[in-house]
């Protein structure tokens, strides 16, 4: 029978095993749901399967012959594509240009502008779409960008098709679309679709077969009427109930309301009202893509805010930009330090004040030295490790984080805005990074923190809220009130 199969896939990062002997598989013409929460191992089974990954052990075979898949170039040449939440469109070339991208008509050297127009407008008709092929990408909708890339992948000759969180930036109506159009193609062209997502209302009702990962292994598999929504969320659910309770600590008092927000929406936020206090950690939990991320970057002033009201210590604040947001003693952990957090090729000492750098300066000159010091008493306060005056990219993870956790302490800012603080470090790191944060909260300050761990919440946090969709809008409760399946339990809970 026709399938892409992967067979016994394991996989392993730095001896810590991510997958354990999945078994998946899609039939063309068929769409098959790719389910689980945060970290259960679908991006990596998903990256294997459209050659961005090997598997260490296991068996990936399409149509019945064995491949082994050393990029996505070569995954596209057995007729495997894949689409990815971050679109890999070049949103400055037309429609035409980017679904000839690399295999441009030309004549004489020069393209063949109005052939590949024609051609192109030809294709997406013939897919039931109505989209300006001279356009550029850029002034397209993104569910019509969503649509060109996969029109793209299939102009490829992809008979399987990988779409990893498709609807996450799109409305209702926008999603419903874009999955009958989905559907449509499958049918039609006799493609089989893999839907990556964590929006099971939408997923479900057009799909042929569901997968839920949970901890690395395959704990639900159903096909056809079999499919059940309750049966998905309780095998998602399920692995929380079966982890141990971690111990927490003492609770704080915290003090007055410090961040009040009201109304707050932007780009892909439809609606957060949230109150922090000073001298609390307050924890924000979601599946990816619920809104977590882009609050606190609209909050630092990243993303645009389009409605609502936000007050700090009783004062109305209108996010700008990030100087703006320093300025009113704001200060930002970045998911993805090695890309907006540090300055890979500055020390340390360089990197901890750069915020600060004005404080050092003396009649238009920066006193280095000074700021070197400060910079040094910071780092060993809080256990910095490695060579201090080298690049910071050479540090671990760890101590690149506690570089950028310092400049925060550097900077005296009083809301804390930590988003995943913990990614990428290592167990001893992670204790260290939990202390730096109790202490700041100690100190007086507002912390709010972003996690996609239910235990790390559970042990730093003193209340916790949830983001659904876009929206923040139910009281934050203590810590002492969740249990990591009660976490898990709200985020998969239908929005209100």
């Amino acid at each position: 029978m026709l399938s892409y199969k992967a067979t016994g896939i394991t996989k392993s990062f730095a001896g810590v095993g991510v997958l354990h002997g999945i078994d998946f598989d899609v039939k063309p013409g068929t769409i098959h749901a790719l389910l689980g929460h945060n970290g259960a191992g679908k991006s990596t089974l998903l990256k294997i399967l459209a050659g961005a990954q090997p598997q260490d052990d296991g068996v990936l075979s399409v149509d019945g012959e064995t491949v082994r898949l050393a990029s996505p170039r070569e995954a596209l040449a057995k007729g495997i594509g894949c689409v990815y939440q971050e679109l890999r469109l070049i949103q400055n070339l037309t429609v035409a240009e980017n679904i000839f991208l690399g295999r441009e008509v030309t004549m004489r050297g020069l393209k063949c502008t109005a052939e590949m127009n024609d051609y192109s407008r030809m294709l997406l008709s013939s897919y039931g779409l109505d989209i300006d092929v001279t356009r550029t990408v850029k002034g397209l909708s993104h569910p019509e960008k969503q649509l060109v890339e996969v029109v793209a992948n299939l102009e490829g000759k992809a008979r399987y098709l990988f779409l990893d969180e498709p609807t996450t930036a799109l409305d209702g109506k926008q999603s419903a679309e874009l999955l009958t159009h989905v559907r449509q193609i499958a049918i039609e062209r006799n493609i089989g679709v893999v839907l990556v997502s964590h929006k099971l209302d939408e997923v479900l009702p057009v799909c042929d077969e569901a997968t839920v990962l949970s901890g690395g292994r395959v704990v639900y598999h159903a096909v056809g009427a079999d499919v059940s929504k309750q049966a998905v969320v309780g095998a998602i659910v399920g692995d929380a109930h079966g982890k141990h309770a971690v111990d927490r600590h003492d609770a704080r008092t915290a003090g007055d309301v410090f961040l009040h927000v009201h109304g707050l929406a932007g780009k892909r936020l439809k609606g957060v009202d949230v109150e922090a206090r000073r001298g609390e950690v307050l924890g924000l939990y979601g599946l990816v893509g619920s809104g977590r991320t882009r609050f606190l970057r609209t909050l630092y002033g990243m993303e645009p805010l389009t409605a609502g009201t936000v007050e700090i210590d009783g004062k109305p604040y209108e996010p700008s930009n990030p100087r703006h947001a320093i300025g009113n003693g704001i200060a930002f952990l970045t998911e993805e330090r090695k890309i907006d957090g540090f300055i890979p090729l500055m020390s340390s000492f360089q990197n901890v004040v750069l915020s600060t750098m004005s404080r050092y300066r003396h009649h238009g000159l920066v006193d280095l030295a000074e700021a070197q010091n400060a910079a040094r008493r910071t780092l060993a306060s809080i256990g910095t490790r490695g060579r201090l005056d080298a690049p910071t990219k050479s540090l671990s993870g760890g101590n690149q984080q506690k570089v950028l956790l310092a400049r925060i302490i550097e900077q005296g800012a009083q809301l804390v805005l930590l988003d995943e603080p913990t990614k990428g470090v290592d167990i001893g790191a992670k204790s260290d990074i939990y202390n730096i944060i109790r202490r700041l909260a100690d100190e007086g300050r507002c912390i709010v923190v972003v996690s996609s761990e239910e235990e790390e919440l559970v042990e730093i946090c003193d209340r916790i809220a949830i983001f659904q969709h876009g929206y923040c809008t139910a009281e934050p409760r203590s810590v002492g009130e969740w249990s990591l399946a009660k976490l898990r339990e709200a985020a998969w809970a239908p929005a209100a």
